[in-house]
Parts: structure tokens; sequence; C-alpha cells
């Protein structure tokens, strides 16, 4: 299988919202938030994650990492942990994170990893259906 090379994002697209959902009553911890948004790079530059935020409620190093690998990922068209999230070629872009917001109990990595994986999505498909972001709520699932 080859790699094709990454294509650069059409136009920017801001304000992707996305939300998961606090499982009441649940051992598993799934609350997350981010808006984040997604700007084009030219040619020879390569896709990057800034963080323009302040997290609530205070800065968690080790959720800013898993958003920007979730993110990163996806971009790349690599999620190795859903091969059906495989859509093509690579996306370059400027990622910029706005707002942020985590649980002391009810969040882990794997939320963040997954809810940069669905900002992404949505960005490319607000691109490919020429329209504003929709606020995406899940609540993510932590095990197959």
């Amino acid at each position: 299988m080859t790699t094709r090379p990454p294509i650069g994002l059409a136009r920017p697209v801001r304000g992707v919202k996305v939300h998961s959902r606090q499982t009441l009553g649940a051992c598993a911890p799934t609350y997350g938030r981010v808006e984040l948004d997604f700007e084009p790079l030219p040619a020879a530059v390569d896709s990057s994650i800034a963080f323009a935020c302040i997290a609530s409620p205070e800065r968690a190093p080790e959720y800013e990492e898993s958003l920007a690998v979730g993110v990163m990922r996806e971009l790349a068209a690599t999620d190795t942990e859903d091969p059906e999230a495989h859509r093509g070629a690579p996306v370059k872009a400027q990622v910029i994170v706005r707002a942020m917001s985590w649980h002391w109990v009810d969040t882990c990595e794997m939320v963040f990893v997954r809810l940069g994986a669905l900002a992404v999505r949505e960005a490319l498909c607000c691109v490919a259906e020429d329209r504003e972001p929709h606020l995406l709520e899940t609540r993510v699932r932590l095990s197959s």
C-alpha cells in the first residue's frame, strides 16, 4: 500500500466544537470538550497544532498531548485503531485549540484522542459540504 501525498485544506474552518458527555453512574471517564480552528497551510509547511487557550479547570499536559495525537493521526490518515476511519489522502492544516475542558475524575487521555479525531472529521465534512461546523455531542466509548 502506497501513501498518498498530503493535500492542503481548501479553506479555514473555525469553531469546530466536540463534546463528550459524562456517563452518570458509570465507572468510565468519558467527559471532555474541545473547540478547534483549522487553517490552510502553504504547500511546504507540515501540519501542526497550537494551544491558544486556557484549559478548564487548569492546564493538563497529558490531555493536551492526547488531543494532539488524535488530531495529527487523523490528519495523517493513519488511525490504526479504527480502519474504517481511513478517508483517503492525508490533509495538511494548522490546528488551533481555542477551548478545552476536562474533569478531575471523569476524564482520561483516550477521550481527548478521540475528540481530536472527531474534530478533524467534522472540519473535513465542513469543507466537503461547504458548511459551517455543527456542534458534535457524543459519549466517547473507551472499549470496542
